[in-house]
């Protein structure tokens, strides 16, 4: 340990000669006005000495003699630290005092007061003499007051980590405060190593970085790391740019202005140029100094939306972009954000950043104007081209030439480098294609011409040429057709392997290339087709033990055999590229993924062609999240290579799309946690395969209409595996939330699969009952609703009112018109279908269950609370033995059974209270916090508390759940509606009328509820907006107004789900005695207003 005199002498003396300087400074400044800007900055460095001294004298005074109890490597590394804030102590006393010394010298024999006109001169002039002097014991002050600041925060780390051993917790268990000074750490170490390289001050101890850096390593602090690729082992260049970038992000000494602004930074330039592999070697280099290290593929609007989807997620946000960005406005730990390749001219690029002053971005773009989103240090770099000697070094590195390079081979890379422009990315493949002797240094130029050439020409006849961007691309495209070329060449199965995959990835999204994507193309369809054929088994069993008809027997058994054969259809579905020209409509899968009797499919052969393209650089791999990429000029050029003809295109393109429909498995195999995560994956890659399919049908469509022949061309048509891929598909946007995108694909399978086998067949009510839940989740009730009817019509005439199918068909669309204000059909369809469904499954099945908790929620409209209660909680006992008391339908009986009790209110408020905190915290755990199932039972617990007076709790949980909602369901979604009706309504029991006026004036808009009810109704939901309103202006002595809402709920009562059915409602009649008690309250208040005092 260091002796303690000396650190406390240390202590002592610096501050004694700070003061005096301090002073010193006070007074020159008040005497000599002219040189007090100059002085400021320096008395200014002073202070901060003083105040870091006193930190260390208290730190030092409570634990600098307490080395006893520590391990004696925690005891060491204090001891190495003090002994550094030692040295550094006694070196920055010096400077003091040498800097006193000067500033006696400014002040000259005169005094410190300003003597006449020609002593202050004197003193200006004494003082810009001793400018260099000053200016050099500032950068020491600056240096030392750094050093001592570093050691410190060290220091702090290592006695509040002791602390937590001498506890019992873990580093894995780091509290706030280990994190909080762990990042104050690392960022005070990231600026003094940028000083020290900026300039080279002797002053900074090595030592005390060293012993820092030992600290700050024991401390794991970066929690997630994502970026678009591992950095290269070859990474060459640019590292004066890191350096000045780190000084720029981790500078404390930034201007005031700035200090509360995002930190971003733009780094625009050719495609090609390094931009993307800047950035990634950034975020590895300073890892530790964020808690969380995320990217956005800013591509496309869709890519945009998926990667900040996968950000939320982390989270425990719901998948979607708007709560991505909020989790990290609001997240308190430092992060880094890459938004990369932010070239898409439709998504402006201030929109893809988090709001709020947290954070840090980089942008990479080929977008000039993008640079002014800069705001710390120079705000941006231009990336077009290495220097010469970078570039020469990246070559030779990418191609495996020994070092040292000889005179011979230094100027082959130099003619090479200068050919490419020094252009990173050509340069990169060049280097494989040389490491992998498909051509020599001395050759690849030759090489390289020749496909120069090639393509040159090629792109004229298609007039795909021009400008600068297309030149620099062509110096990519040039390289890696020298390794594709190469690749071709090769005759071996793992390079064939490896161009079939190139080709179809190129058609996939450029990054997250998963291998279980490729494994689940093959595995799924198995477990699919034995499902199948045990259900077409049991299907043939079923008919035969009830002695049907032998005509419907044999037809249930050919669905039953047209159901599996899809599956079956694709099992025989391999191709070579011989078939690939003979029949350019059957689905394709390529060589590497076949999986028959004859001939398994071999992960192991998988392996080996991806080992082959990563070995190339034409892939790369993420360890983060165990997947490839591509660069995205390597992706266009695979796809746009002039020898990939439109037809080819297509081919590749199918093939694609037939992997990523044979990973995905259909109901009910799709409900496990690996599947659902793979759908969520998929959503990037099916779009740009949809999106491709879309322009390769159009320039097929283009082609014909200039062909001059008249012989005739086979055009794609949308069959029968079409459309098992577009329903596939849509399983995929439903999942991710893209509802409008799945429904368009929904709609082309249906009309395909009515058009061909009617409703009669089980495929059409499937696909119809899917859409129709599609609309549900658009809330387009009416859609919906009109769909169920169909197939219930359907069911009923196909299979008969008895059918398990028909009567869960029958419960569906109950709940829909109950949705729809339809209460008395909603009533009479749970009831026909729990009579039957008793009979056929017994009282405590599942689906039974259901029925039963969705006929008490008609009830509850009804306002027989009593009756709701007993088939809630009927339901909610069956649910607890037969699926578990957490399971999803358990839980939502549990809510209907805590709204029934509330409305009951009384003594049975607490056991809705109970009943709400464990749906809440079930759902929390399962669902996350943001997630609609749970917003919903924060609004409500949130009820049930306005219940049991606890008005201001209510209001709490609400205000905290309404901006959620907004955020991720949208303003004029039903759940939003109702939350912010039920938030007014507690606004109206805490007696603020005004603001629960604007609150429900606002939500009983008419058009916001036009999607669920009928042209001739109101939507309930409304309606209860407006009672609630009636209240509030009741309650606020508003009787007029009052009386004007009471007239408009009479008309829309009455008209309630259609059909005049809402007279039989007990509403109307609630209201109608409601009305004459107003009417006599506007009586009374007007013949008091008549014969009651006058008021001056």
């Amino acid at each position: 340990m260091a002796d303690p005199f000396s650190i406390i002498a240390g202590t002592a003396n610096l501050l004694d000669v700070c003061w005096r300087v301090g002073a010193y400074l006070g007074k020159v400044k008040a005497a000599a006005s002219k040189i007090e800007q100059d002085l400021t900055a320096l008395s200014n460095e002073v202070d901060a000495l003083i105040a870091v001294n006193k930190s260390i004298q208290a730190l030092w005074d409570t634990n600098g003699d307490q080395s006893s109890g520590l391990q004696s490597s925690d005891a060491r590394r204090i001891e190495g630290l003090w002994q550094d804030i030692n040295t550094a102590l006694h070196g920055c006393r010096g400077v003091m005092v040498r800097l006193a010394v000067l500033v006696e010298d400014v002040i000259g024999k005169d005094g410190l007061p300003v003597q006449g006109k020609r002593d202050g001169i004197r003193k200006v002039l004494r003082k810009e003499s001793k400018g260099e002097a000053i200016l050099e014991i500032r950068q020491q002050i600056a240096s030392h007051q750094g050093t001592l600041q570093l050691t410190l925060s060290a220091l702090n780390l290592c006695y509040i980590r002791s602390s937590q051993k001498s506890t019992g917790l873990t580093i894995g268990h780091l509290n706030d405060n280990v994190e909080s000074w762990g990042f104050k750490l690392q960022h005070e170490l990231a600026a003094i190593r940028s000083k020290m390289v900026a300039d080279g001050d002797a002053m900074l101890k090595l030592s005390a970085i060293s012993n820092a850096t030992a600290v700050a390593s024991q401390v794991s602090l970066n929690k997630h790391f994502q970026i678009p690729r591992a950095v290269s082992s070859i990474f060459t260049g640019r590292n004066e740019l890191l350096q000045d970038l780190r000084s720029s992000i981790f500078d404390a000494s930034s201007p005031v202005d700035r200090k509360h602004t995002q930190k971003r930074f733009v780094i625009y330039g050719l495609g090609g140029s390094g931009k993307t592999e800047f950035c990634c070697k950034f975020a590895q280099d300073n890892r530790q100094s964020f808690w969380g290290v995320f990217y956005i593929n800013a591509g496309s609007s869709q890519s945009v939306k998926h990667t900040y989807s996968s950000i939320a997620q982390i989270g425990g946000r719901p998948p979607n972009e708007r709560a991505g960005k909020d989790w990290l406005a609001n997240l308190a730990h430092p992060w880094l954000l890459l938004i990369d390749n932010a070239d898409d001219r439709n998504t402006p690029l201030e929109e893809l950043f988090p709001e709020g002053e947290r954070g840090v971005i980089l942008v990479t773009t080929r977008n000039p104007l993008y640079r002014i989103h800069g705001t710390v240090g120079a705000g941006f770099y231009y990336f077009e081209k290495l220097g010469e000697a970078e570039a020469n070094e990246l070559l030779l590195r990418a191609a495996c030439e020994p070092a040292p390079w000889s005179l011979a081979v230094r100027t082959s890379a130099t003619k090479i480098t200068k050919h490419l422009g020094f252009l990173a990315l050509a340069l990169i493949q060049a280097g494989k294609a040389i490491a992998k002797r498909m051509c020599t240094l001395g050759n690849y130029l030759e090489l390289y011409d020749r496909s120069w050439q090639r393509i040159r020409r090629a792109r004229r006849r298609s007039s795909g040429h021009g400008g600068r961007d297309d030149i620099v691309n062509m110096n990519v495209y040039s390289s890696y057709e020298i390794i594709f070329r190469g690749l071709e060449a090769t005759d071996s199965t793992p390079t064939q392997d490896a161009v079939q995959l190139i080709k179809m990835f190129s058609f996939f999204s450029w990054e997250d290339l998963r291998v279980d994507v490729l494994t689940s193309s093959v595995e799924h369809p198995r477990l699919q087709l034995e499902y199948d054929k045990l259900e077409a088994a049991k299907s043939a069993i079923e008919a035969t033990s009830k002695n049907r008809r032998w005509l419907q027997t044999f037809k249930e058994w050919a669905a039953s055999l047209s159901r599996t054969s899809s599956f079956q259809h694709l099992a025989f579905l391999r191709w070579n590229y011989r078939d690939l020209e003979q029949d350019t409509n059957a689905p394709r899968q390529i060589y590497l993924l076949r999986d028959n009797e004859e001939e398994r499919f071999d992960e192991d052969r998988l392996m080996d062609a991806l080992d082959q393209l990563s070995q190339l650089s034409l892939i790369n791999y993420r360890d983060a999240t165990e997947s490839y990429s591509m660069h995205p000029l390597v992706h266009t050029w695979v796809r746009e290579r002039p020898q990939m003809s439109t037809c080819e295109q297509a081919l590749w393109c199918q093939a694609a799309a037939t992997t990523l429909s044979r990973s995905i498995l259909l109901p009910p195999l799709d409900i496990t946690e690996s599947a659902e995560s793979l759908r969520r994956h998929l959503l990037p890659h099916v779009n740009h395969v949809l999106d491709f399919q879309s322009k390769v049908q159009s320039r097929i469509s283009e082609n014909q209409k200039m062909r001059k022949s008249i012989w005739p061309v086979t055009v794609s048509t949308f069959g029968r595996m079409q459309a098992l891929e577009a329903a596939k598909f849509s399983l995929v946007n439903v999942q991710n939330g893209y509802f409008a995108e799945a429904e368009i694909l929904q709609v082309k399978v249906r009309d395909f699969v009515c058009a061909r086998l009617g409703m009669e067949h089980a495929a059409a009510r499937r696909i119809t009952l899917f859409l129709a839940g599609t609309y549900s989740l658009q809330m387009r009730m009416n859609k919906a609703a009109g769909l169920q009817e169909e197939v219930l019509q359907a069911c009923e005439t196909h299979l008969g009112p008895d059918h398990l199918e028909t009567l869960k068909v029958m419960d569906t669309l109950g709940a829909s018109r109950c949705f729809q204000g339809r209460f008395k059909e909603a009533r009479e369809l749970h009831q026909k279908a729990i009579e039957g469904m008793i009979k056929s499954l017994g009282p405590d099945h599942e689906d039974t269950l259901l029925a039963v908790d969705n006929l008490g929620r008609v009830m509850w409209r009804y306002f027989k609370y009593a009756e709701a209660r007993d088939l809630h909680a009927k339901a909610v006992d069956g649910m607890t033995k037969t699926l578990g008391p957490a399971h999803e339908k358990t839980l939502v009986a549990k809510e209907c059974l805590a709204i029934a009790y509330l409305s009951i209110g009384g003594d049975v408020l607490g056991t809705a209270h109970d009943l709400m905190v464990e749906v809440l915290e079930e759902r929390k755990t399962k669902l996350g916090e943001e997630q609609p199932w749970t917003l919903l039972a924060i609004c409500n617990l949130a009820r049930v508390k306005s219940g049991l007076e606890d008005h201001v709790e209510a209001e709490r949980l609400m205000r905290a759940a309404l901006p959620i909602a907004q955020r991720n369901l949208g303003e004029n979604h039903f759940g939003t509606l109702a939350g912010t009706t039920h938030l007014a309504q507690v606004l109206v029991r805490q007696c603020r009328y005004g603001e629960a006026e604007t609150m429900f004036t606002d939500v009983i808009q008419r058009q916001r509820y036009e999607s669920a009810a009928r042209d001739d109704g109101e939507h309930p939901d409304r309606i209860l907006a407006m009672w609630y309103l009636l209240q509030c202006y009741q309650t606020h002595g508003k009787i007029a107004d009052a009386i004007r809402v009471c007239d408009e709920l009479v008309t829309a009562v009455s008209t309630i789900g259609g059909q005049g059915l809402g007279l039989l409602h007990p509403f109307a009649k609630m209201l109608q005695v409601r009305r004459e008690e107003l009417i006599a309250l506007e009586v009374d208040t007007v013949g008091t207003s008549v014969t009651g005092p006058s008021v001056t």
